[in-house]
């Protein structure tokens, strides 16, 4: 069992895979981990958005219903995370790119995750990872909803419009997620950092000017290039980092914009060792990479598994 956070209430049902809860008088969006709904509305940036589909709409109808009481008001959950570290470390850094909570929901005996993907409103997602406490339950549920074509995976719910292409998906959710496992059973033993899971490690290797091998996700790819250099971002808005390529003019560089392109970023590997010195520019933390030597697939001192 992962910590737990008891009878949080509900504030807002934003759709099928987030919610808006109340702890400690302040309100908090929660990302449903392990679950990936479709799109019940438009994206503010339609043109890298999911498409809207009509099992996305049914999805939001259901988590209406599904977390609404008798009375029509909305109820209490208990939230479990996927550790079982401190409430507090818990509520700081289970956090997903946009700064909301990812965790798990349940509501009484229920598990809405796992109900999600078991009655097919959800593939299991694991885009960032498998789950620690409810793998082979998840495996399970989306064996079922898939046997009996449950919802996403009938052919005829999303016929008359959009739809998601989960073959494709699931296969490459599945290639990041594994290289997430190896990252949990060796990456981190050898003393590489999150930046996502660790980042406190990451400012107190600015304070104490030593180099780093940092575990992070390189999917977004080289965001700007300006005065001959370019500027990756990876981390989240709690955890933000970059790293700065300042020779990315020259061939040296131009061979390490060419491997973040074609190796990392988009539906590529996406996760990559980086090894550096991070220091503070302009109040963000930044770590220069010159060379081909600094970034890597697999943790320091590897000899295979």
């Amino acid at each position: 069992m992962g910590t737990r956070l008891q009878d949080i209430q509900v504030t807002e049902v934003v759709d099928g895979d987030t919610l808006k809860v109340k702890i400690d008088e302040q309100e908090q969006f929660v990302r449903l981990i392990c679950v990936d709904t479709e799109e019940s509305s438009l994206h503010p940036s339609p043109e890298t958005a999911k498409p809207v589909t009509e099992a996305g709409i049914a999805a939001d109808h259901m988590a209406h219903e599904y977390f609404s009481t008798a009375n029509g008001d909305l109820c209490q959950v208990d939230l479990e995370f996927d550790t079982d570290d401190s409430p507090q470390d818990c509520l700081r850094w289970h956090r997903g790119n946009c700064s909301r909570l990812v965790c798990y929901v349940h509501r009484g005996d229920s598990h809405y995750n796992l109900f999600t993907v078991r009655q097919g409103w959800s593939p299991y997602f694991t885009k960032y990872g498998r789950s620690r406490l409810y793998d082979a339950l998840f495996t399970q549920a989306e064996f079922e909803a898939q046997a009996h074509q449950r919802k996403i995976w009938n052919p005829q719910v999303n016929a008359q419009g959009a739809s998601r292409n989960y073959c494709s998906l699931s296969a490459w959710w599945a290639y990041r997620a594994s290289i997430i496992e190896d990252f949990r059973r060796w990456g981190a033993a050898s003393g590489a950092i999150s930046v996502q899971l660790d980042y406190p490690q990451v400012l107190q290797s600015i304070e104490e000017g030593r180099s780093v091998t940092l575990f992070c996700d390189l999917q977004g790819g080289i965001r700007k290039q300006v005065e001959g250099g370019a500027i990756i971002f990876t981390g989240s808005r709690l955890c933000p980092l970059k790293f700065w390529i300042p020779t990315a003019s020259n061939p040296d560089g131009e061979a390490l914009v060419r491997l973040v392109v074609n190796r990392y970023a988009g539906r590529g590997r996406g996760y990559a060792y980086v090894q550096g010195r991070i220091t503070l520019h302009r109040g963000l933390p930044q770590m220069i990479i010159r060379h081909l030597e600094q970034l890597s697939d697999f943790p320091p001192d590897f000899e295979g598994y």
